[in-house]
């Protein structure tokens, strides 16, 4: 037995020599090759898998083995890997003296637990203790239950919450349970794989040095009767046990023999720590005792349908984590990376690529294939079996019909490949990325399999459809992924696979054809945001994207589908800076700092104004071919949010000159370019700041004239300028037409898949019936409606828009004559400025002005 400690101290040692946090079968080989080099002598691949457990045992190790490990990690004997005190039990030895028996005890707890902070994935010290176990614990502790187990799926951080238990609960100064006597072990320490037979008590007594004529139960009654205190038994490692089925089978049978020996006594309590499938087992040997049953503790998070008692982290358990991975930078992580973040084991994989890149951004969608990639990559491609695996999974896929039957194969049906695959097929139910499940049909019970994780069957089936396409990512692939999966959850994440997929290969012409796909604005708004991402991304590893981005002409087809001017949407606004930061001329950089400078406008921070004025001061030459130059805008915008009186300004002027005179203008072409569609926006927000409703109707009209087929061609920017002049002629001419357009604008909002439903536009509209209920004295229902759209404003930080709101929220409810009201959002509107610096000279409240949004 005093080779099983040296073997696990050993293999604590080899990890920190060559720098391996957490081993994996293709480590195997480097480390052999290591230590070739090194010590000159040979140990095997297969040899150091056996040594990891990726391999059986059917020996012991020879001693030429052992001692070339020993002078690898530098140890001249065996001996000196062993404790100086106390000294290791012997089976001769009468252990009468609890004390020499709480040292081993605690010397065995104390190497489980260096074991464990060694082997983590994530650093230690950044893991968290787990609330919900601490419950957990002291409920169980305070029960007549014998015995509980932490059961879950690989990766949710069993073995790091049973040892952070350990140091709270035993070890730490102050701990609660500190006179106790815990024994903490890894099941790897008690079992041999000569062993034909296994007794339980027999190698918990040897551990302990208990006299081999005791038995371990009335021992420790002996002890602990009529004290408060308890023998507290951890187990964990049942994972990394190799063993054959009748040897687990054993195991189990003496874990059971020991819980029934313990009967009633309150004296000793086992905890342990199990995946789901090997829980299942162990609960079929027990199952049928009511008595064993009853002494279960099974914890108070226990789901039947995932046999797990482990729940995910909670949001804010991975706050917790994240702050300390970022050094408690509190920089915020995409909510679909962070969500995906609950489950622990992704933590490490998170850790690795901050490591690899500390400046890439996990605010991005990106930042979530990329954690899955390299899941599926650690967990599939870098494991055993993995030819087997990935044949087994991709057969998987094509028998759900490539996700057209859904995503569960019935057990019979995969009769042929259990033969064929059934060590890779074990360990992919073993690790959690398939699971099994029992469905009743006609009441009868059917097994199905399945994949755990539904973004790792979303990505083999990407593979899959690649390749039943011949790799070919050409329009007829897409418009056969459109007619065949458009309105299921699997269509945006086959899109988005091709999207990274095509990006890594370096050829972009398929991003054309995706362009060219239908989608509503928020679809496209986040498609372009994932596509500007990746390419972000692989432009931090080669300067060759640029070539690509102008040879493929990508950014001529990017600008055309930002003109929804959808400023409610995240993923639009984050789109605009990921595009700007790939941007590969100053004409796209100009139209990309233009849209920035409205959206930035409309936050009312005179702060990032001001960084935009620098970021466009070298582009000056290149807007001064425009009506109204983004410079200019941007200038008068900042002077006016920091007060500055201006009499004259050229963008006043300009603007001015064109209500009376559209000709001034010049445009070319049939249809709306980019920099025409910003600088009507520009003209409307520059009216929002300066003029009112009256003036903005000016504006539209000359827009018209220039562009008389304006509103016969629908499209988001249409809606959006239609949204505004019909809010403007309900404050300052309501009416049949007024009505009209309001119909117009309401049916188009209907159904957001013909493209012309956008956040923004749906926010004005509210302002709009807000309008025309005060102007019919619905008030109440006119208060309603301002009241939605404000939150849309608030939500999204749109604080011009609040203002505005504000004001027709007091004029609501002064013409409701409830004065306490109107005084009440008066006060509101003070501190909503207050707080975000707002001069008060901006948009001061009239009951007569009437200001557009």
């Amino acid at each position: 037995m005093e080779e099983t400690f040296i073997i696990n101290e050993l293999k604590n040692l080899i990890l920190q020599k060559t720098g391996i946090r957490t081993v994996t079968p293709s480590d195997c080989k480097r480390i052999s090759m290591e230590i070739s080099r090194s010590v000159k002598k040979t140990v095997s691949e297969t040899t150091i898998k056996r040594l990891y457990g990726f391999a059986v045992v059917k020996h012991n190790f020879s001693r030429f083995t052992l001692t070339t490990l020993l002078e690898y990690v530098g140890k001249e004997d065996l001996t000196k890997l062993l404790p100086k005190h106390p000294s290791l039990p012997q089976r001769h030895d009468a252990q009468d003296n609890w004390t020499a028996i709480d040292i081993n005890a605690m010397r065995i707890t104390q190497s489980t637990i260096k074991g464990i902070k060694h082997r983590s994935g994530l650093p230690y010290h950044m893991t968290i203790e787990r609330k919900f176990a601490e419950q957990d614990f002291d409920d169980f502790y305070k029960s007549d239950c014998a015995f509980t187990c932490f059961i879950s799926q690989p990766g949710y951080g069993r073995t790091i919450l049973l040892s952070h238990l350990a140091e709270k609960y035993f070890l730490a100064p102050n701990a609660p349970y500190q006179k106790c006597t815990l024994l903490f072990i890894n099941a790897t320490n008690l079992f041999n794989n000569e062993y034909k037979t296994f007794s339980l008590d027999e190698q918990l007594k040897f551990q302990l040095g208990i006299s081999p004529q005791d038995g371990i139960i009335p021992f420790v009654n002996n002890h602990f009767n009529n004290r408060e205190e308890k023998f507290i038994i951890f187990m964990d490692g049942f994972s990394e046990l190799t063993l054959k089925r009748d040897l687990k089978f054993q195991l189990f049978e003496s874990i059971i023999n020991l819980i029934s020996a313990i009967e009633d006594s309150k004296n000793i309590k086992l905890v342990m720590s199990m995946r789901s499938t090997t829980w299942l087992r162990f609960f079929e040997r027990m199952r049928s005792s009511i008595h064993l049953r009853s002494k279960w503790y099974m914890g108070n998070y226990f789901n039947q349908n995932d046999t797990a008692n482990v729940p995910p982290l909670t949001e804010k358990e991975v706050d917790q984590i994240i702050l300390k991975i970022n050094n408690h930078d509190a920089k915020p992580i995409h909510p679909k990376l962070k969500s995906q973040l609950k489950y622990p084991y992704h933590f490490q994989l998170y850790y690795q690529l901050k490591e690899e890149d500390p400046n890439f951004d996990y605010s991005a969608n990106i930042s979530f294939y990329e954690l899955i990639t390299k899941y599926i990559q650690e967990k599939i491609y870098r494991s055993n079996y993995y030819t087997e695996k990935i044949l087994f999974l991709k057969k998987l896929v094509q028998m759900t019909d490539f996700a057209k039957s859904g995503s569960f194969v019935a057990k019979d049906n995969l009769i042929n490949e259990l033969g064929t695959f059934k060590n890779a097929y074990m360990e992919l139910i073993s690790d959690g990325i398939l699971t099994e499940e029992k469905h009743t049909e006609t009441m009868h019970p059917v097994e199905y399999v399945r994949f755990l994780q539904q973004h790792i069957f979303e990505y083999f089936l990407f593979i899959e459809l690649l390749e039943k396409h011949h790799l070919k990512l050409d329009r007829s692939f897409f418009d056969k992924i459109k007619a065949e999966y458009e309105g299921t959850k699997v269509y945006f994440s086959i899109l988005q696979w091709s999207i990274r997929f095509v990006i890594r290969i370096g050829d972009l012409k398929p991003l054309n054809f995706i362009f060219d796909l239908k989608f509503t604005n928020s679809e496209r708004n986040q498609i372009i945001l994932f596509i500007a991402e990746n390419l972000k991304y692989r432009l931090s590893y080669s300067m060759e994207i640029l070539l690509l981005l102008q040879q493929h002409k990508f950014h001529n087809a990017a600008v055309v589908h930002i003109l929804n001017f959808d400023f409610l949407d995240t993923a639009y606004k984050d789109s605009i800076y990921a595009l700007l930061d790939i941007a590969d001329t100053n004409e796209n950089k100009l139209i990309y700092n233009a849209v920035l400078s409205i959206i930035e406008t409309l936050k009312l921070n005179p702060a990032t104004l001001d960084s935009r004025l620098k970021q466009l001061e070298p582009l000056k030459e290149a807007g001064s071919s425009w009506f109204i130059s983004p410079h200019d805008f941007t200038s008068l915008v900042y002077q006016k949010l920091n007060d500055v009186q201006i009499n004259q300004h050229p963008v006043s002027q300009k603007i001015d000159l064109f209500k009376q005179n559209h000709e001034i203008f010049p445009v070319k072409g049939d249809t709306i370019g980019v920099q025409e569609a910003i600088i009507y926006m520009y003209m409307c927000v520059i009216n929002t700041l300066y003029g009112n409703s009256v003036e903005l109707i000016k504006i539209i009209r000359s827009i018209l004239k220039v562009r008389p087929n304006f509103f016969h061609i629908r499209s988001p920017f249409s809606t959006h300028i239609l949204s505004l002049l019909a809010i403007a002629c309900a404050r300052t001419s309501p009416g049949k037409k007024t009505d009209q357009m309001e119909i117009i604008v309401g049916k188009l909002l209907e159904d957001d898949k013909k493209g012309y439903f956008t956040h923004n536009v749906h926010a004005l509209y509210k302002i709009l019936q807000a309008e025309q209920y005060k102007n019919k004295n619905e008030n109440q229902l006119a208060l309603n409606k301002a009241l939605e759209s404000l939150q849309f404003f608030t939500q999204k930080d749109l604080y011009l828009n609040c203002l505005i709101v504000y004001n027709l929220i007091i004029k609501i409810c002064t013409k409701m004559q409830d004065f306490e009201k109107a005084t009440e959002y008066k006060y509101e509107k003070f501190n909503f400025m207050e707080e975000r610096n707002i001069h008060k000279q901006l948009f001061p409240f009239s009951i007569t002005s009437h200001h557009n949004s």
